[in-house]
């Protein structure tokens, strides 16, 4: 009898070992599926990363300087720098959305020089002029900007830096606003950001597929997802989750968001805007704008809104 539960042993412990390998290997699936999964279509959005005809006529026009940075993992950064023409030690740097470039941010260039602040405009990794093939949600980008920070104080080594972003930025900003390097950051704007990446994903793929099987199964590879996130990044879900790093913030953040935005939910704003550990936090929201359309739909009262947080009123 004591062959046979040594053989029943042996059979159990090969039955977990294979599942366990059956489970990295779908989570692996899963995490490569978050990164290259056609999220434009997903989500419904226009592909508009490779328009950057407004930038390079601004930097021929004009004399912005186009920029590139590299990345710690060796990805080259693109971006244009705005330099105020009075000698100016802020600068903020302005976070495009998904499938966009820094060319969505060329409406809040001139409200950030009517503040006397220098502008850099950056593409992130997978759009633009920038290296990498897709988003990577936070798991390179946040350490993409200390490239960036470098090289705004390589130009000016008593550089005060603030971050706006809109969509994707904004979750970026808000992300990098909760490291220990974006503890002194002057202050974050976040411009329509989604609360949980996951959460969001989750609503998104159910809407797309109409099959609740598939909320499932993320429930039950969830564990060898992370498993293959870290292994790939050395991040896990938590690390970018907006609505966890606000909870670590300090600098003052201003939530902004469109009560009709279909994409994400207004209540991601009133979320954020909760658990926001800033001493000096405001969350506001535009009646009748969609996702990311505040600006478009009212300019002076969006302008008016950032210029007055910002200048403390």
């Amino acid at each position: 009898m004591r062959w046979i539960w040594k053989w029943i042993r042996r059979l159990f412990l090969l039955c977990v070992a294979a599942a366990l390998a059956a489970g990295l290997y779908v989570g692996n699936t899963v995490y490569e599926d978050l990164i290259g999964s056609p999220w434009d279509r997903i989500l419904g959005i226009r592909n508009q990363t490779g328009d950057l005809v407004r930038v390079h006529e601004g930097e021929q026009e004009w004399g912005w300087e186009p920029v590139e940075v590299t990345a710690g993992d060796g990805t080259v950064l693109a971006g244009t720098y705005i330099p105020r023409h009075s000698l100016s030690h802020h600068t903020v740097i302005l976070v495009h959305g998904l499938y966009s470039n820094r060319s969505m941010c060329l409406p809040l260039v001139e409200m950030y020089q009517e503040m006397d602040y220098n502008v850099l405009l950056i593409d992130l990794r997978g759009h633009g002029e920038s290296g990498g093939r897709h988003t990577m949600w936070g798991m390179r980008e946040v350490d993409d900007f200390q490239a960036w920070m470098d090289f705004l104080h390589a130009k000016d080594p008593d550089v005060r830096v603030g971050l706006h972003g809109i969509s994707l930025g904004a979750a970026l900003s808000i992300l990098e606003c909760g490291t220990d390097e974006g503890q002194d950051l002057l202050f974050c704007i976040a411009d329509s950001a989604y609360a949980d990446l996951m959460s969001l994903g989750r609503e998104k793929l159910l809407r797309w597929t109409g099959d609740e099987r598939v909320l499932l199964g993320l429930d039950v590879v969830d564990p060898f997802f992370q498993a293959a996130m870290f292994f790939h990044t050395g991040k896990f879900l938590k690390d970018i989750t907006p609505l966890e790093a606000v909870s670590h913030m300090r600098a003052p953040a201003l939530f902004l968001h469109g009560e009709d935005d279909r994409l994400v939910p207004s209540s991601a704003a009133e979320e954020l805007g909760a658990a926001c550990s800033s001493r000096r936090k405001k969350v506001v929201l535009f009646e009748g704008a969609g996702h990311a359309q505040e600006l478009a739909l009212n300019p002076e009262a969006y302008c008016r809104t950032v210029q007055n947080f910002i200048a403390g009123r």
